[in-house]
């Protein structure tokens, strides 16, 4: 970049070999008579230097300097005196100059104190060391670290001794709320007292990163796993005041980890079922093609239900796989409460009456809390699980002439609770503890196990419970509760999900 070098009565001759200066292309030159202030003209452009020559009456010489000082306060002033004058620098620097070279120079040494003076204006006009610059390079500084703490894709907050939150970063309070000056358990753990074995307690004693992996809890009720970074933050004097800690959230990666695990169990797991269907269906052939064969009407119709029921296992098989297998994104949408309760009814309600099962249904909603945001399709699975093992559930028991199997469903301003409630043969302790368990099945190879696993996890990313109640001999009862409005990153999670 080329420079604006302007000299003040300064003479050539006393710097010997001039022209061989690399700065004397950039160079102009001014003569000031003692009785002359110096100025600019109105469109002149400030020259980068001014060398200005200490030649003539001292006094002169140091106004001169003083007054361009005065007139352009950021100009870069270099002083050229005579040897003999080398007492007059501090003078000269009092007066306003930046720096003072002493003549006679050769080129080499006159290109030197130039080039310094240059590379001192070139730093002030990029470097600036005043206050109100402190301020505004601090100011900036806060701004950029702000950007960066808030834009980073982790759960992020600063925490100090006595667990309390100092400072969080966007996505933590999006998750979590703001929550400065409270407990990190209290706000990430949902507890009221430590973790047993925390990272940040680790990092204060030893003051090392740390890191392990754990669960925390949304203000929505959403579970993460994440693995947890811990990193000391220290003051002036090297003591640990607080400790930074990032949450990387891995919920998908262990999703998919389990998932995979799970599918490669399931098909081991259903593959003995499935044989037995197929077994099952063919000798329903056999049968059928028995009695064609001798005109045996009643052995058609044997082999006939056979086929049948067969071939509504292997889809109902086929149809919770897939559920199982594939994850896909909700599609939530407000429907009335009393139509989705009837259309669910009316898909089990030509299965109870080949059973000869009384289906009966108590709706105690008012019209102005009749409104529910759900996903319908698996909502609707969800409870058709169920409700098929109530069916199955009564049609097991034998030792009753009849059964009954009641679907109540009731709303208050926040929630709609749904019960479904059978008369069948119940269950025991063993069987309540692992009915929601994957590949679990109390019908033995009549069951996938699948039916109620998947109902559970439907309830669950609708932000629900689901309770269960159950004695043999005296039936089972599933309550299921369900908010009526799904909070909005609630609705950001996938369909069926795996812990």
């Amino acid at each position: 970049m080329r420079n604006h070098i302007l000299f003040i009565n300064l003479n050539p001759s006393s710097i010997p070999d001039f022209k061989r200066s690399r700065f004397l292309a950039q160079a102009s030159f001014k003569k000031i008579p003692p009785s002359k202030s110096f100025f600019l003209e109105p469109n002149e452009i400030p020259p980068d230097l001014l060398v200005v020559s200490m030649d003539g009456p001292q006094e002169e010489a140091l106004a001169l300097i003083a007054a361009i000082r005065t007139g352009i306060s950021e100009i870069e002033i270099l002083a050229a005196i005579d040897e003999n004058q080398a007492r007059l620098g501090i003078k000269i620097l009092k007066s306003g100059a930046s720096d003072f070279m002493i003549l006679p120079a050769d080129a080499a040494a006159f290109d030197f104190y130039i080039t310094r003076a240059l590379e001192r204006k070139h730093l002030e006009k990029h470097l600036c060391f005043n206050e109100e610059c402190y301020r505004s390079r601090y100011a900036d500084s806060q701004k950029n670290y702000r950007q960066l703490f808030d834009e980073v894709p982790c759960f992020v907050y600063v925490q100090d001794e006595e667990y309390h939150i100092v400072e969080s970063n966007r996505k933590f309070n999006e998750y979590f709320g703001s929550h400065i000056g409270e407990y990190c358990f209290g706000i990430c753990k949902n507890r009221d007292d430590p973790c047993r074995i925390c990272p940040v307690d680790k990092t204060f004693k030893d003051g090392k990163n740390h890191s392990s992996e754990s669960e925390i809890i949304s203000s929505f009720g959403l579970k993460h796993k994440v693995l947890h970074f811990t990193a000391p933050i220290r003051d002036d004097q090297g003591k640990i005041t607080k400790v930074l800690v990032m949450l990387t959230d891995i919920t998908e990666v262990r999703r998919l980890e389990n998932h995979l695990t799970s599918l490669g169990f399931m098909i081991g797991s259903i593959s003995h079922g499935v044989k037995g269907l197929l077994t099952g269906l063919d000798s329903g052939i056999y049968t059928m093609g028995s009695g064609l064969k001798t005109n045996n009407f009643k052995r058609i119709k044997e082999g006939y239900d056979t086929t049948g029921q067969m071939a509504k296992r292997i889809k109902k098989l086929v149809l919770d796989i897939l559920y199982y297998s594939k994850t896909r994104k909700f599609n939530w949408e407000k429907v009335s409460a009393r139509n989705f309760v009837n259309e669910t009814l009316s898909t089990i309600r030509e299965s109870a009456k080949q059973n000869k099962i009384i289906l009966k249904s108590t709706i105690r909603i008012d019209q102005d809390k009749d409104g529910i945001e759900i996903d319908r399709t698996s909502l609707q699975t969800a409870l058709v699980n169920i409700l098929e093992n109530g069916v199955e559930a009564c049609a097991l028991d034998t030792g009753s002439r009849s059964h009954t199997l009641l679907f109540k469903a009731r709303a208050d301003d926040k929630t709609i609770t749904l019960t479904i409630q059978d008369t069948g043969q119940g269950m025991d302790q063993t069987t309540i503890k692992n009915i929601f368990t994957i590949f679990f099945s109390s019908k033995g190879p009549k069951g996938t196990g699948l039916g109620l696993y998947i109902a559970s996890r439907i309830v669950e990313q609708h932000m629900g419970t689901i309770k269960v109640w159950s004695k043999p001999g005296r039936g089972t009862r599933f309550t299921i509760t369900i908010p009526r409005q799904i909070p909005y990153l609630a609705k950001k999670s996938r369909g069926l999900t795996l812990d």
